[in-house]
């Protein structure tokens, strides 16, 4: 594997000697297992764990000093002095997130036996190596957002592609025919991690694409063919099918075996692997950004997207589930009706949605921690939160036993998992000890064996002296005393007057100048246990520890049903308080493709203002709108309204009007602003025809297309002819559902020319020689655009505003002009012609 995106690692060691160069007899033996660490992961940082520290030596020591800023320090003298740095043990899943972010890759290289018991060097090795698709530490990850690796095949002209979120256990593969539509399904998910075969590295544009996104590695081709993917995934999973296309086989296999690989751990958390494809509404990466459903565009945060106002979820389950739907709305009017079924309910049930928030906000993220407990990394609090959410989840049926629409009964049959609460609630203290290997996780009484060795520990003094007095009972003996020393331990000691009353089984150990010293079995088994006691105690409460982890793995899929179930329930309660909240309408579905949506409004710049001019948007089959106005008047907001209503209604949320009619989109095309893609060496204009291209070859029938400005990167006339030349070809061709808002006035004439396209215009009301922006939508079109106004408001000095409307009244003097000028040569012309 090789890195091409974050830090170039062979750049970073050249700049210091490597640890590669070093010969032996100049290494210590803990050197040398770093060094053999080295060697079989060339482009990986080595952490090595060396006591309580994890050590880095020579270039990776001078890099981490360097990237986290730690003291570099070194280790040895003369040759063998090597640079060293290290970070403590308990701190590592700070020091490792910081370092992976800053794009480097980091093997974990572990004492695989206890130093106490090892003889010689301590036996190490590698256990995990750590990339930003395998990151599993909860520290560093967004507590609502998935974290995918993916990787990607090609077919002619078919890609095929893999996802997974190690943190949760989903994995699913999808197609996608062509290079630019495989690069939307890739920037859709984001993922942090791509996979590439090293036989595609050739296709730049591809390459460049995806790393704007992800940490990039290439791979070997062979680790994708469908025959060793197949064997592999067969081997691992012990089934004979996936119920997935042979095509998709290759890539699956290939990422699943590079997780395997780096992990070097039993991916049981992954339950299934799913095929995504149809049924979805398509948004490619340029309809996501300029709809703004994840992110502003104005700082690329959540703050002022979609996605910031119909989420009120209170668990990490549903927040993430929220933005799937966001990303994945539905074609399916079934599915569509079965979730709006759900927030109808709840919309008209505040008692209940109030109950079922409280409820949630305390339910900590299970789907993640099962996928902990599988992978190993779960710590006693982790499996704690497990039960107090679980506890807190099973109180959900109850309260929605009552209900009647089919998805939220669903929550009434939710898993059994009463065993595995009660096996944490009897087994974990509830402040238990932050390390799983020195004792204090497990409650004393759950084991009658760890009970026995903890009354030991703190009844050794009291468990000596009654073992003395029976002594003495026994042998009748009354001076009879036990003692201890480090050389010998326990003894008991009698005087020499007494020899006589010794019993036989007593054994002599010691002789003093006025007593003798005796061992017998019970006082070494007795010293044997006070001894070792808190030792045993250690090891038998990790060995508990590790049965009851293992207890819980076999409910894996119960648990991530549990975590589906609460995060459906918890994403359909926000909608149904959003809807409850800002008086948003259930939407309703035909199969024309039309749309009747009366008193929409702009759900993100509502929430912003406070308030907000709804307006109507009223279009039958094969109709189009040419909406002509001011700049700042609303056309674009009525436009992103309407294709903000259209995700909402499908993703199965009501949304922000008074009613809502439509017929479903299978997909949503935009094209609006502008923007250079210097990184390609396409001009504003060129991006701009690059994207109208992809919408006129793409669209279909029952697509939605919000058109802004075409061709108003270029000259006049040649911009007039390309968006006369768009709408007639969308019209005549495509029929599908069309908002194209413009400043070239003349295109107010296709609504004269066909019958099925409408002029509508944004109100302008003039007053005292000012404008008032009305933000509303009305029929008929405009000739005006006011831009010398505009320019006004925006702060232009007042001198340039006036030189401008001198120059616009001699321009339209001298337009007009040549207007008539062509229009008489015309008339000559014809008369000729007659004569």
């Amino acid at each position: 594997m090789s890195l091409i995106r974050g830090k170039n690692y062979s750049d970073v060691c050249s700049k210091s000697t490597s640890i590669l160069d070093i010969p032996l007899h100049q290494l210590t033996p803990g050197m040398r297992q770093y060094q053999d660490a080295k060697k079989q992961n060339p482009d990986c940082i080595i952490f090595l764990r060396m006591g309580d520290f994890y050590e880095m030596f020579y270039e990776d020591a001078v890099t981490v000093s360097r990237e986290l800023e730690i003291t570099l320090t070194s280790r040895g003298k003369g040759e063998k002095k090597a640079p060293l740095a290290g970070i403590p043990y308990h701190a590592l899943d700070n020091y490792l997130g910081r370092l992976v972010k800053k794009g480097f890759k980091v093997a974990i290289i572990e004492q695989l036996e206890d130093p106490k018991q090892a003889k010689g060097l301590v036996k190490r090795g590698l256990v995990r190596i750590v990339t930003p698709g395998t990151m599993m530490e909860s520290s560093v990850l967004e507590e609502g957002s998935n974290n995918y690796v993916g990787a990607l095949t090609q077919f002619n002209d078919d890609f095929k592609l893999a996802l997974c979120d190690l943190t949760t256990g989903e994995f699913f593969t999808l197609s996608a025919t062509g290079e630019e539509n495989a690069i939307h399904e890739i920037k859709r998910y984001n993922p942090a991690e791509f996979l590439i075969p090293e036989s595609l590295g050739v296709n730049i544009n591809l390459i460049n694409e995806i790393k704007d996104c992800s940490f990039v590695n290439f791979i070997s081709d062979s680790n994708f063919k469908q025959d060793n993917s197949l064997s592999f995934l067969k081997e691992y999973f012990k089934i004979d099918s996936f119920g997935l296309p042979n095509e998709n086989i290759g890539v699956v296999g290939g990422l699943f075996r590079y997780l395997v690989d780096t992990q070097k751990t039993s991916l049981t958390h992954i339950k299934r692997i799913s095929l995504r494809g149809g049924g979805h509404l398509i948004l490619d990466s340029v309809t996501l950004k300029n709809l703004e459903l994840l992110r502003s565009l104005n700082n690329n945060k959540r703050k002022g997207s979609l996605l910031d106002v119909i989420d009120q979820t209170t668990t990490a389950m549903g927040s993430r589930l929220i933005q799937k739907w966001l990303k994945l709305p539905l074609t399916d009017l079934a599915k569509i009706n079965y979730r709006l079924d759900g927030v109808d309910e709840l919309k008209h049930a505040l008692i209940l949605r109030e109950e079922v928030k409280d409820l949630l906000k305390d339910v900590q993220d299970i789907e993640r921690l099962i996928a902990k407990v599988n992978f190993g990394n779960a710590m006693p609090k982790d499996l704690l939160s497990l039960r107090n959410s679980l506890k807190l989840i099973a109180e959900l049926p109850g309260k929605l036993n009552n209900c009647s629409t089919e998805i939220l009964q669903k929550v009434s049959k939710l898993p059994d998992l009463s065993k595995e609460i009660k096996i944490i609630d009897d087994s974990i203290k509830e402040e238990p000890a932050n390390h799983l290997r020195e004792g204090g996780i497990i409650k004393s009484e759950f084991n009658e064996e760890l009970n026995e060795l903890h009354n030991i520990t703190k009844n050794s003094k009291s468990f000596i002296k009654d073992l003395e007095q029976k002594e003495r009972q026994k042998t009748g003996i009354s001076s009879l005393r036990i003692g201890y020393n480090r050389v010998f331990g326990y003894y008991l000691e009698i005087t020499k007057k007494n020899l006589s009353l010794v019993p036989e089984h007593y054994i002599r150990k010691q002789t003093l100048a006025n007593a003798e010293r005796f061992l017998t079995s019970e006082l070494k088994e007795a010293e044997e246990k006070i001894l070792t006691a808190q030792e045993k105690i250690n090891k038998l409460e990790y060995k508990i520890y590790q049965d009851i982890v293992d207890k819980l793995k076999t409910k894996t899929s119960e648990i991530q049903q549990t975590s589906m179930i609460t995060a459906t329930l918890d994403v359909l309660n926000s909608f149904a308080s959003i809807a409850a909240e800002k008086n948003y309408c259930r939407p309703e579905f035909c199969d024309e493709s039309i749309i009747n949506i009366e008193q929409g409004r702009h759900p993100v710049l509502e929430k912003i203002m406070g308030s907000f001019i709804p307006n109507d948007v009223l279009m039958q089959q094969g109709e189009m709108m040419i909406i002509t106005g001011p700049n700042t008047s609303g056309k674009s907001t009525v436009m992103r309204q309407t294709a903000l209503i259209f995700v909402m209604a499908q993703m199965g949320c009501f949304v922000p009007a008074v009613s809502c009619k439509i017929g479903i989109t299978d997909r949503i095309f935009t094209r609006v602003g502008a923007s250079d893609d210097l990184t390609s060496g396409n001009s504003t204009f060129m991006v701009e025809m690059l994207e109208t291209a992809s919408i006129l070859n793409n669209a279909t029938s029952r697509s939605l297309l919000i058109l802004d400005e075409i061709g108003r990167g270029t000259s006049t006339f040649d911009g007039v002819s390309i968006a006369w030349s768009v709408v007639e070809h969308i019209y005549q061709n495509i029929k599908a559902r069309c908002m194209f808002s413009t400043h070239y006035h003349v295109m107010n004439k296709l609504g004269e020319k066909f019958s099925k396209i409408t002029n509508y215009n944004l109100l302008v009301k003039e007053q005292h020689g000012e404008l008032v922006f009305l933000r509303k939508l009305v029929p008929g079109g405009t000739d005006q655009s006011h831009g010398i106004y505009v320019a006004k408001l925006a702060g232009i000095p007042n001198s340039v505003v006036e030189r401008a409307k001198e120059i616009q009244q001699i321009l339209e003097k001298d337009d007009e002009m040549v207007r008539r000028m062509k229009a008489k040569k015309l008339q000559e012309q014809k008369s000729l012609e007659e004569y």
